[in-house]
């Protein structure tokens, strides 16, 4: 199971993004049959969707929404909730988080583990959150 990360996703969602093609070939290859979001995936796809600096125009909500919808409906999604405290989880990658932008990777990448599955980027930072037992929970896809 492949967990995407917020800019891989809006990457598949949003054709007119530069790594669109990347994260196409990555889907039709390995990541169709079984993958999954979170709540903070599916609210930062919403956010950039919507930020007009990052789709080039003004995307409405609830046009942003449909696009979410369309792509959760897709057979191969999962929703996997955080239905646990993250505090447990984030303590033992503290020492290697680089920044206040690091948060939402590092509880992914946690996410995944837990469940076996794979944290899906373009952020060739993360390499350095997933030393050790977490490398083989990551999969870095390269943009172009």
């Amino acid at each position: 199971m492949w967990v995407c990360f917020k800019r891989v996703m809006l990457a598949l969602l949003w054709p007119r993004h530069q790594s669109h093609a990347a994260a196409h070939a990555w889907f039709e290859k390995s990541g169709q049959h079984a993958w999954a979001t979170n709540t903070l995936t599916q609210l930062g796809v919403l956010h950039l969707l919507t930020h007009p600096a990052v789709t080039q125009g003004a995307v409405s909500a609830p046009t942003a929404l449909a696009v979410l919808s369309e792509a959760t409906s897709h057979a191969g999604h999962e929703f996997w909730p955080l239905d646990r405290e993250i505090l447990a989880g984030l303590k033992p990658l503290a020492a290697r988080v680089r920044g206040h932008q690091q948060w939402t990777d590092a509880l992914l990448l946690w996410q995944a583990m837990e469940r076996d599955g794979f944290l899906v980027t373009f952020d060739s930072g993360v390499k350095e959150l997933a030393a050790g037992e977490l490398r083989d929970h990551l999969w870095l896809l390269k943009s172009r």
